[in-house]
């Protein structure tokens, strides 16, 4: 990446933030202030929570911390084609599907400790060391691995290897993506807990009632788009499960500044 590409990044990175961090600014103030005026407190609102019938655990109030990162999507998967062995692979659109000659039988309760080996191996899958083991976002149909960034995993489907199981809990194929040359953009900086993630997310109104928290992730998630480069940020993505349903929503808090990440069309 040249000095001139990483001037631009940083560049549309810094307006989009500065924009962003204006308008959440004001949000939080109007909430915080709402609250104060209420005589809301920590206590209080978890114990509406509670009465709305939303079932979660016992969260932190740890602070923690994280980077702007960004990452370089390009064609690196497709010069390492040639060393993937025991499978059919094509690409397209900076991304490999490939479909394994054998299936491979992996273990119902703990897929990973068969794939953890295999995946080191770059006849498997490619730059296969560059992600790990995600049972957040696994399935019964599809064991899910994401690309690691700086101390936390990427949950974007334009980092991660989604391995596809038939009937019999074997791997017949896969779907990767890859980013290149990820980096971090600035100085670490301080993270919201993850108690302040659940009720913020609660005040937004996005917790109806008669749910229960899954579970919770520190991780980066994607902000912005610059050519071929992305920016992602720490985000403590939330999944909520709605009464007598199996499936989970998943819910994105943008972890330095407390708004509401709204969905968008990217996999996580």
């Amino acid at each position: 990446m040249n000095f001139k590409r990483i001037q631009i990044i940083f560049l549309v990175t810094f307006i989009a933030i500065d924009v962003f961090l204006l308008g959440m600014l004001q949000q939080n103030m109007y909430m915080q202030s709402e609250n104060v005026a209420q005589g809301d407190s920590d206590t209080t609102i978890t114990k509406e929570m509670k009465n709305d019938e939303i079932k979660f655990d016992t969260f932190s109030n740890k602070t923690d911390d994280g980077y702007y990162i960004s990452g370089t999507q390009t064609d690196d998967l497709r010069q390492r084609m040639g060393q993937l062995f025991n499978q059919t692979p094509h690409y397209e659109n900076h991304s490999i599907e490939s479909e394994f000659k054998q299936p491979i039988s992996v273990e119902k309760k703990n897929p990973e400790k068969t794939i953890n080996n295999l995946i080191q191996d770059p006849t498997f899958v490619a730059f296969g060391n560059q992600y790990t083991y995600s049972k957040d976002l696994s399935t019964d149909q599809t064991i899910v691995y994401v690309q690691k960034g700086p101390e936390r995993g990427i949950y974007s489907d334009e980092a991660q290897i989604r391995f596809n199981l038939n009937a019999n809990h074997q791997i017949v194929g896969y779907t990767q993506t890859y980013l290149n040359d990820i980096r971090t953009l600035r100085e670490k900086s301080s993270t919201i807990s993850e108690r302040r993630a659940l009720i913020w997310l609660y005040q937004y109104n996005e917790i109806p009632n008669n749910t229960t928290v899954a579970w919770t992730r520190l991780v980066y998630t994607k902000l912005i788009t610059a050519d071929e480069d992305r920016v992602f940020i720490p985000t403590w993505v939330i999944a909520i499960r709605p009464q007598n349903s199996p499936q989970v929503q998943l819910k994105r808090i943008n972890a330095f500044t407390g708004g509401i990440i709204k969905e968008t069309n990217q996999q996580v």
